[in-house]
């Protein structure tokens, strides 16, 4: 092996390479973390989260979320900060009783619900109308009455 490469410069240059690989994976790594502008809210978004998180009881669930399911997580609302009520919202008494019935009623005594396939309490509700008709002040004063969390 005169003309070619012989053991230990075979293995310098393998070294070399492998040094240059982890140094260029953590330059890059370093740049995008610093070039990245919504570096600042996504640090600010995950310390909601997991306050809300610690808040709520939750506590192992910090190391399964992903940045995505934090994002959603710090978003949420404490259901101990919401401070509308039913009293709060005026003209809008059928849609109240209509909820409190369909809604409220199976989330408080799920036992008066029998499980069928034929009469089961709503998945879910649609609020719909132009913008200032109440329509959050009816979710946070549901979310309150059923003591969702």
């Amino acid at each position: 092996m005169s003309d070619g490469l012989n053991r230990a410069e075979l293995i310098s240059i393998f070294i070399r390479a492998g040094i240059l690989g982890i140094c260029s994976y953590f330059a890059v790594k370093w740049m995008v973390n610093t070039l990245d502008p919504t570096r600042k809210q996504k640090r600010e978004a995950q310390q909601r989260a997991e306050r809300l998180l610690s808040r709520l009881g939750v506590t192992d669930l910090k190391a399964s979320l992903n940045e995505y399911e934090l994002s959603i997580a710090a978003q949420l609302v404490d259901p101990q900060s919401i401070d509308v009520t039913w009293s709060d919202i005026a003209g809008l008494e059928d849609v109240i009783e209509d909820i409190k019935a369909t809604v409220i009623l199976p989330i408080r005594t799920p036992e008066l619900f029998v499980r069928s396939e034929l009469h089961q309490p709503p998945k879910g509700v649609l609020l719909h109308g132009p913008p200032g008709c109440g329509k959050t002040m009816i979710a946070k004063a549901t979310a309150k009455e059923a003591g969702a969390r």
